[in-house]
Protein backbone atom coordinates (compact mmCIF):
# COMPACT_ATOMS: atom_id res chain seq x y z
CA UNK A 1 0.00 0.00 0.00
CA UNK A 2 3.05 2.17 0.74
CA UNK A 3 4.44 2.06 -2.83
CA UNK A 4 0.76 2.52 -4.20
CA UNK A 5 0.42 5.58 -2.19
CA UNK A 6 3.70 7.61 -3.16
CA UNK A 7 3.06 6.46 -6.86
CA UNK A 8 -0.12 8.19 -6.61
CA UNK A 9 1.55 10.95 -5.09
CA UNK A 10 4.05 11.68 -7.27
CA UNK A 11 1.65 10.98 -9.78
CA UNK A 12 -0.43 14.05 -8.33
CA UNK A 13 2.57 16.05 -7.66
CA UNK A 14 3.64 15.85 -11.17
CA UNK A 15 0.39 16.92 -12.44
CA UNK A 16 -0.19 20.00 -10.51
CA UNK A 17 3.55 21.22 -10.86
CA UNK A 18 2.66 20.53 -14.49
CA UNK A 19 0.00 23.14 -14.50
CA UNK A 20 1.09 25.54 -12.22
CA UNK A 21 4.50 26.03 -14.43
CA UNK A 22 2.30 26.11 -17.65
CA UNK A 23 -0.55 28.71 -15.95
CA UNK A 24 2.49 31.22 -15.08
CA UNK A 25 4.27 30.42 -18.17
CA UNK A 26 0.89 31.13 -20.08
CA UNK A 27 0.11 34.25 -18.06
CA UNK A 28 4.17 35.28 -19.14
CA UNK A 29 3.29 34.57 -22.39
CA UNK A 30 0.14 35.82 -22.93
CA UNK A 31 -1.46 33.18 -24.86
CA UNK A 32 -1.30 30.02 -26.75
CA UNK A 33 -4.17 27.86 -24.23
CA UNK A 34 -7.37 26.90 -23.98
CA UNK A 35 -9.27 24.89 -22.04
CA UNK A 36 -12.76 22.73 -22.40
CA UNK A 37 -15.21 21.04 -20.79
CA UNK A 38 -16.02 18.41 -22.75
CA UNK A 39 -13.55 16.12 -24.89
CA UNK A 40 -12.95 17.07 -28.25
CA UNK A 41 -13.80 15.26 -31.15
CA UNK A 42 -11.01 16.94 -32.93
CA UNK A 43 -8.06 18.55 -31.86
CA UNK A 44 -6.77 21.63 -34.04
CA UNK A 45 -7.90 19.97 -37.39
CA UNK A 46 -6.47 16.94 -36.54
CA UNK A 47 -5.40 14.73 -39.44
CA UNK A 48 -2.98 12.32 -38.31
CA UNK A 49 -4.99 9.92 -36.96
CA UNK A 50 -7.58 8.63 -34.79
CA UNK A 51 -6.35 8.20 -30.87
CA UNK A 52 -9.09 6.74 -28.57
CA UNK A 53 -9.16 7.07 -25.10
CA UNK A 54 -10.80 4.69 -23.20
CA UNK A 55 -11.89 5.43 -19.18
CA UNK A 56 -12.97 3.05 -16.77
CA UNK A 57 -14.69 3.54 -13.30
CA UNK A 58 -16.91 1.57 -10.75
CA UNK A 59 -18.33 5.24 -9.91
CA UNK A 60 -18.66 7.96 -11.26
CA UNK A 61 -15.63 10.53 -12.01
CA UNK A 62 -13.52 12.65 -14.27
CA UNK A 63 -11.39 12.39 -17.52
CA UNK A 64 -8.88 14.85 -18.38
CA UNK A 65 -7.12 14.97 -21.57
CA UNK A 66 -4.12 17.55 -22.89
CA UNK A 67 -2.86 18.31 -25.82
CA UNK A 68 0.70 20.36 -26.27
CA UNK A 69 2.00 21.24 -29.80
CA UNK A 70 5.86 20.38 -30.31
CA UNK A 71 6.79 24.19 -30.21
CA UNK A 72 8.43 25.63 -27.28
CA UNK A 73 6.06 27.45 -24.30
CA UNK A 74 7.48 30.67 -25.51
CA UNK A 75 7.40 30.39 -29.34
CA UNK A 76 3.97 32.32 -30.99
CA UNK A 77 3.34 29.06 -32.09
CA UNK A 78 2.63 27.40 -29.30
CA UNK A 79 -0.58 25.85 -28.79
CA UNK A 80 -1.94 23.64 -25.54
CA UNK A 81 -5.48 22.44 -24.94
CA UNK A 82 -6.66 21.18 -21.38
CA UNK A 83 -10.01 19.32 -21.41
CA UNK A 84 -12.18 17.92 -19.18
CA UNK A 85 -15.46 15.46 -18.70
CA UNK A 86 -17.32 13.96 -15.84
CA UNK A 87 -18.30 10.23 -16.66
CA UNK A 88 -20.34 7.63 -15.45
CA UNK A 89 -19.33 4.54 -13.76
CA UNK A 90 -18.48 1.73 -16.00
CA UNK A 91 -16.85 2.10 -19.60
CA UNK A 92 -16.14 5.75 -21.44
CA UNK A 93 -14.80 5.98 -24.74
CA UNK A 94 -13.56 8.94 -26.87
CA UNK A 95 -12.19 8.53 -30.55
CA UNK A 96 -10.36 11.99 -31.43
CA UNK A 97 -8.75 12.94 -34.84
CA UNK A 98 -5.40 14.53 -33.74
CA UNK A 99 -2.57 16.39 -35.36
CA UNK A 100 0.78 14.97 -35.91
CA UNK A 101 3.58 15.72 -33.06
CA UNK A 102 0.90 16.68 -29.91
CA UNK A 103 1.52 15.36 -27.28
CA UNK A 104 -0.23 15.67 -24.01
CA UNK A 105 -1.44 12.99 -20.81
CA UNK A 106 -4.52 11.57 -20.04
CA UNK A 107 -6.21 11.40 -16.26
CA UNK A 108 -9.31 9.69 -14.89
CA UNK A 109 -10.28 10.29 -11.22
CA UNK A 110 -13.12 9.57 -8.88
CA UNK A 111 -13.21 11.92 -6.23
CA UNK A 112 -14.74 10.36 -3.16
CA UNK A 113 -14.38 6.42 -3.65
CA UNK A 114 -15.38 3.80 -2.04
CA UNK A 115 -13.04 0.73 -0.87
CA UNK A 116 -13.07 -1.71 -3.25
CA UNK A 117 -13.46 1.31 -6.13
CA UNK A 118 -11.42 0.63 -9.81
CA UNK A 119 -10.20 2.94 -12.33
CA UNK A 120 -8.50 2.48 -15.95
CA UNK A 121 -7.09 4.62 -18.85
CA UNK A 122 -6.20 2.99 -21.89
CA UNK A 123 -5.28 5.39 -25.02
CA UNK A 124 -5.29 3.21 -28.20
CA UNK A 125 -3.82 4.17 -31.64
CA UNK A 126 -4.86 1.93 -35.05
CA UNK A 127 -6.84 -0.78 -32.49
CA UNK A 128 -4.06 -1.32 -30.07
CA UNK A 129 -3.66 -0.20 -26.77
CA UNK A 130 -0.46 1.89 -26.69
CA UNK A 131 -0.31 2.59 -22.80
CA UNK A 132 -2.64 1.89 -19.69
CA UNK A 133 -2.92 2.61 -16.09
CA UNK A 134 -4.61 1.07 -14.09
CA UNK A 135 -5.85 0.79 -9.97
CA UNK A 136 -8.20 -0.66 -7.43
CA UNK A 137 -8.71 0.68 -4.45
CA UNK A 138 -8.50 -1.45 -1.23
CA UNK A 139 -8.66 0.60 1.94
CA UNK A 140 -10.04 3.90 2.62
CA UNK A 141 -8.14 6.81 1.37
CA UNK A 142 -6.38 9.24 3.84
CA UNK A 143 -7.05 12.94 4.38
CA UNK A 144 -5.34 14.90 1.13
CA UNK A 145 -5.18 11.36 -0.74
CA UNK A 146 -6.66 10.91 -4.24
CA UNK A 147 -7.36 8.22 -6.53
CA UNK A 148 -6.55 8.47 -10.14
CA UNK A 149 -4.66 7.19 -12.82
CA UNK A 150 -3.00 8.82 -15.59
CA UNK A 151 -0.64 7.97 -19.11
CA UNK A 152 1.55 10.43 -20.53
CA UNK A 153 1.76 10.38 -24.25
CA UNK A 154 4.24 12.17 -26.44
CA UNK A 155 2.80 11.86 -30.08
CA UNK A 156 -1.08 10.49 -29.84
CA UNK A 157 -0.93 9.84 -33.72
CA UNK A 158 1.76 7.69 -33.73
CA UNK A 159 1.20 5.87 -30.24
CA UNK A 160 4.77 6.53 -28.71
CA UNK A 161 4.52 6.83 -25.20
CA UNK A 162 6.28 9.45 -22.90
CA UNK A 163 9.42 8.50 -20.83
CA UNK A 164 7.77 7.23 -18.29
CA UNK A 165 11.28 6.83 -16.15
CA UNK A 166 10.21 8.26 -12.39
CA UNK A 167 6.62 9.28 -13.66
CA UNK A 168 5.03 6.57 -11.73
CA UNK A 169 7.65 5.38 -9.72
Amino acid sequence: MEKLVRKLLGAIAGVAICVGIWTIQDRLTGGGSDSADSIPKEVWGGGAGIVTIEAEASEPGNISVTFANGAPIDDPRYEYLETWQKIPAGKSSFDIDVPANVSGEVWVRVDKPNVGATIKVAVKVDGRVVSESSDHLDQPLEAGYGFAVGVEMEDYARGRVADEEGFFD
